[in-house]
């Protein structure tokens, strides 16, 4: 319970945590009215059934004097009402309560969710490479979900805890031996409960972490590969699997339900079967129950509420227990290294320089070593070289998402680091190769969050060789579905094309941006890029050479090294209509 509190403690602001303090002192006065209301129970039966007793307890001829009431019957109902006003008013109290908790806990979803999701979004570039993106996903849906029944769980503990004292010290007063041996009876109820089910809901919870996990890596894996499932033939292979981790995760979530369940049934039939017992035996003994009516009255009223109050505790801690693996996966998330960013401003107007660069994923092989280049300013410059070479690394390193093991970027002779960095990627527009399109509009998709320019996006499209084609459709409104499911390779690359050239970018860098276009379209496309305006940096990565001959330096990416292409004959193959690198 201290550990999970801990670990919660770090992810509250401390705004959050004065509202949560305001919450446990507002328990507290919702505890007294509680345990007040039962209190007022035993005292309205006790007038009611005995008229005598207003005379000879000053208490209650005091009342009965104050209230000016004329005779007893007059006073019980006007104390009868004024118990019922008293009600009405506890009422309106606890809905407050239990509206700003609820509101408190689970408003704490969108908290969660949304700092975990800026977290994600600040990732290091190399971190984000390494994750498995159904781990993320969970982590910021699912997990963030989770976290308010964690503190849902904390809330119900305390207030439901506060009842039960305030409640146990209130019977300790009316009768203390009665109370102390049905707290014994209960005590050993609670000790059995906690020590037989928290083991089983521990392990059920981890293994609902587990298989919820599963379900969505399955999902995902789906998704991305549908064309390969279908051309496989593998649907019943990947249902099946899907079915095992939901049938996992449906065994798991059932028996939590269950063991949640068994609690509240274990106290309430001892507790209600303890006080049967207690009216029995003074029947038995004494053939009569009336003087024993008052307390009975209010002792089953305090187990109406008590009785529950302990099973929301204890439900509340098996929720504990159940959710606490979470935490740990939250953790773990947030210790994942964040990008810091400055908004230092940083020019591009001689050249970009790279001194003795070296880059690595791990430390078993250098990828780049001891780089040494220079882009100037307007340059036209292209990377060749085979599949891992390191053409597309090299490109990231330029544009600020990989940070070298050695060696420094210098633009115009000044050091790219974190102060810097957001202002120079703002110069840079990206092409890559494999591309994602959101389901919405081409529009949508061409302007990315920026300002709308509806004249910025024909234009954009006309350079990118595509507008033509849309026009066909609904122009930039035209759909593209899920992943641009809608259309083909070709269009959503000329759509990230358009995508990059939207925000006018002093670099443009194409990773294998046109390999997926025909020769004739992808001539065209190269036709409009290399006569952009010439304040236009170009990087260029690409296997054909169709794409990188209007450059002006052509370097060769192998064993680690870059080198300078001067005879580019060598890289033609007879008999082919194209050049290939």
């Amino acid at each position: 319970m201290i550990s999970v509190i801990k670990k919660l403690n770090l992810l509250l602001t401390k705004r959050e945590k004065n509202f949560l303090g305001l919450l446990f002192i507002f328990s507290i006065l919702v505890s007294f009215l509680e345990t007040f209301s039962i209190s007022l129970v035993m005292v309205f039966a006790s007038i009611a059934t005995n008229f005598d007793i207003i005379y000879t307890n000053k208490y209650y001829n005091f009342l009965y004097n104050i209230l000016g009431c004329t005779s007893c019957p007059n006073f019980v109902v006007l104390f009868g009402v004024l118990l019922i006003l008293f009600y009405i008013f506890r009422a309106f109290i606890i809905t407050i309560f239990t509206y700003a908790s609820n509101r408190f806990s689970y408003g704490r979803f969108r908290h969660f969710a949304v700092k975990f999701f800026n977290n994600y979004l600040n990732f290091e570039y190399k971190e984000f490479t390494s994750k498995n993106s159904s781990k993320l996903s969970k982590v910021i849906i699912s997990d963030s979900s989770d976290l308010t029944q964690i503190i849902d769980a904390i809330l119900q503990i305390f207030s439901e805890g506060l009842n039960v004292a305030f409640i146990y010290f209130a019977l300790l007063f009316v009768h203390f031996k009665l109370t102390l041996v049905l707290s014994c009876l209960l005590i050993i109820k609670i000790i059995f409960i906690a020590k037989f089910f928290s083991k089983r809901i521990k392990k059920a919870g981890k293994e609902r972490h587990e298989s919820s996990v599963n379900v969505s890596k399955t999902f995902a894996d789906s998704f991305w590969n549908f064309k390969i499932i279908k051309l496989f033939n593998t649907q019943k292979i990947v249902n099946k699997k899907f079915d095992k981790n939901c049938s996992n995760l449906v065994r798991v979530n059932t028996l939590n339900a269950i063991l949640q369940t068994f609690p509240r049934l274990i106290l309430e039939t001892v507790g209600f079967s303890s006080l049967i017992a207690v009216i029995v035996y003074v029947v038995y003994m004494y053939h009569n129950a009336t003087a024993i009516i008052p307390l009975v009255s209010m002792y089953a009223f305090a187990f109406y509420r008590f009785l529950p109050a302990i099973n929301k505790i204890l439900a509340s801690y098996n929720r504990l227990v159940f959710f606490r693996h979470t935490l740990d996966s939250v953790n773990e998330y947030l210790f994942i290294e964040q990008e810091n960013l400055s908004e230092n401003k940083i020019t591009f107007n001689k050249n970009i320089k790279l001194n003795n660069l070296s880059f690595e994923y791990n430390t078993k092989s250098k990828i780049l070593n001891n780089i040494n280049l220079e882009i100037n300013k307007n340059e036209k410059v292209a990377f060749v070289g085979e599949s891992g070479a390191g053409k597309s690394t090299i490109a990231d390193i330029i544009m600020g998402l990989y940070k070298p093991v050695s060696g420094s970027i210098f633009i115009d002779g000044q050091l790219l680091d974190s102060t810097n960095i957001k202002s120079w990627r703002q110069k840079i527009g990206y092409i890559p190769q494999n591309i994602y399109l959101f389901d919405g509009t081409v529009a949508d998709n061409v302007v990315f969050g920026r300002e709308y320019n509806e004249n910025k996006i024909i234009d954009v499209l006309q350079k990118a060789n595509i507008y033509n084609f849309l026009l066909t459709k609904e122009g930039v409104n035209t759909l593209v579905g899920d992943g641009g499911i809608l259309l083909s390779g070709g269009q959503k690359q000329r759509i990230a094309i358009a995508r990059a050239l939207y925000s006018d970018p002093e670099i443009l860098i194409l990773d294998e941006a046109t390999s997926a276009l025909d020769n004739q379209t992808e001539e065209a496309i190269m036709h409009e890029i290399y006569n952009l305006n010439t304040n236009k940096t170009l990087i260029i990565i690409a296997h054909r050479l169709t794409t990188v001959e209007g450059c002006d330096k052509i370097y060769k990416i192998e064993s680690s090294n870059i080198n300078l292409v001067k005879d580019l004959d060598k890289f033609y193959l007879p008999n082919k209509n194209e050049y290939f690198i």
